[in-house]
């Protein structure tokens, strides 16, 4: 069976054995019980912080997060030992992850999970909750569907929370463009004063880039790109008939589809990383941006529907002189009385007349009778049309109120299956350093390292300004993850 962290069969049973065996218990759920509760949970030392969680917490996290926080693809314990049979007493210990980073990814997922259970989105629509929200349960429950429809995952982003997962691994290179002069003869002394230098070099370059907070920045400094904007340069100074504007930064295809879908899914142009950490003792950036997927389940969503429904039903609202009162109802039968007088009035006015036979009479009396009785029923039915209309209108559909999201659907792409893109860049910056020298010349192409003499090294340090080209890394890590699917 294939390792769920490395994705590779491994070489012996001891090889990955825990998380395989959370894979084969992640269905099993927890109604409550308090010894079956405290079995699930996990102790998590990251850098001396202390952190308890459940299995199903944890296994809910994407494959590109478990990666991170399991290299090896196994649990160890402080010593760096494998550890067999997980159980409550034993500690598991993490040492190159960031504590504030795990923080920042339980903060969204549990945000996530909440939306799922307590908001979930059959409440906005006319159907049964098993056609959207599974029964599991627990903290981060994991559906017990492992199978879900051609039909089904079109929708998928419209009925699930969803949290776009981007990651950057950044390593970058240092290369000072100036010269070095030793003072001392020693070629020890030599290399420990370049590696001292070397150090601080390295250290203020990563201060400098951790503060490059954006997102999209590191796009527009490939050297693919650098190297399109340098042709474009060159073809229009050569050619005499073009105009002397300015040479506009533009992405590449693919680097323009990939920013597209990104900014069109909850990111802008102006996202800056949720967390961006360098690794102590090394040029290695991690940067980790977890971005809510604006569907029907977050709280913005349902604020625009609650609002949209309080002002339907506020312009809807029944009146009160749509309903018959009970001095309507009078004046009615007042009406009704007062015609019912006057024709008995003139009924007998024609008796005493003699002028017509009593036949005649007779059927006048019962044409009158057949009015009065069209007379009644002319009444009722315009009291029934005015009860009709008084009936308050059907609240419309979801969709009627607020307008569906428009979700890109290529975000299917990377649910499940992670994408990585990997490029270079360049970058000629001047760095402030502390350095046991000074510049030889003038000029300042020249670095004299000189080794300290005396008790207190730290007070012949001396800031000068070197310019540094740096060679830059970066790994993009791109996936989809959907709460309550598994």
């Amino acid at each position: 069976m294939d390792d769920i962290i490395t994705q590779v069969s491994p070489d012996n049973a001891e090889s990955a054995p825990i998380l395989q065996e959370q894979q084969q218990q992640q269905n099993s759920q927890y109604e409550g019980n308090e010894e079956d509760y405290g079995d699930s949970l996990i102790h998590l030392n990251i850098q001396e912080n202390h952190y308890f969680v459940t299995r199903d917490q944890l296994m809910s996290l994407p494959e590109s997060l478990l990666l991170c926080l399991f290299p090896s693809g196994v649990f160890l314990d402080r010593c760096g030992q494998v550890i067999a049979n997980l159980t409550r007493d034993d500690e598991v210990y993490i040492v190159n992850f960031p504590p504030d980073c795990f923080e920042y990814i339980m903060e969204i997922y549990t945000k996530a999970h909440d939306d799922l259970y307590n908001h979930p989105v059959e409440k906005f629509f006319d159907r049964p909750s098993s056609s959207f929200v599974s029964n599991a349960k627990g903290f981060f429950g994991l559906s017990s569907n492992n199978s879900i429809s051609s039909n089904n995952e079109q929708d998928i982003l419209h009925q699930k929370p969803a949290i776009i997962v981007l990651r950057e691994d950044l390593d970058y290179y240092c290369v000072p463009q100036e010269e070095f002069q030793f003072d001392s003869t020693n070629e020890e002394n030599n290399e420990d004063l370049l590696r001292h230098f070397m150090a601080q070099v390295k250290m203020a370059a990563g201060s400098y880039l951790t503060s490059k907070t954006s997102i999209f920045q590191g796009l527009y400094s490939s050297n693919r790109l650098k190297q399109q904007q340098q042709q474009q340069k060159i073809e229009k100074e050569s050619n005499s008939s073009s105009n002397t504007k300015s040479t506009s930064k533009k992405l590449g295809p693919a680097e323009q589809h990939l920013m597209d879908m990104l900014c069109s899914s909850g990111f802008t142009k102006e996202t800056c990383w949720g967390n961006r950490t360098q690794e102590t003792g090394k040029t290695v950036i991690s940067s980790l941006s977890l971005c809510r997927l604006a569907n029907e389940t977050t709280a913005g969503f349902r604020q625009k529907f609650n609002e949209a429904k309080a002002k339907w039903e506020a312009e809807h609202k029944p009146s009160q002189d749509n309903f018959i009162t009970p001095m309507q109802s009078n004046i009615s039968i007042n009406s009704l009385s007062a015609s019912k007088s006057n024709s008995n009035i003139s009924t007998a006015r024609n008796l005493t007349s003699g002028s017509t036979a009593p036949a005649t009479a007779r059927d006048k009396r019962k044409s009158r009778l057949s009015k009065l009785a069209d007379n009644v029923r002319s009444h009722s039915s315009s009291r029934h049309s005015s009860q009709t209309r008084s009936k308050p209108p059907e609240l419309p559909k979801l969709y009627d109120l607020v307008p569906k999201p428009n979700i890109n659907a290529k975000l299917l792409l990377f649910w499940r299956k992670p994408a990585r893109k990997c490029w270079w860049g360049e970058e000629d910056i001047e760095l402030e350093v502390e350095v046991f020298g000074s510049w030889k010349d003038e000029s300042k192409k020249i670095i004299e390292l000189i080794l300290p003499t005396n008790v207190d090294p730290e007070a012949e340090l001396h800031k000068i300004i070197v310019p540094v080209r740096l060679h830059i890394r970066r790994v993009w890590t791109l996936e989809l993850s959907v709460i309550g699917v598994q």
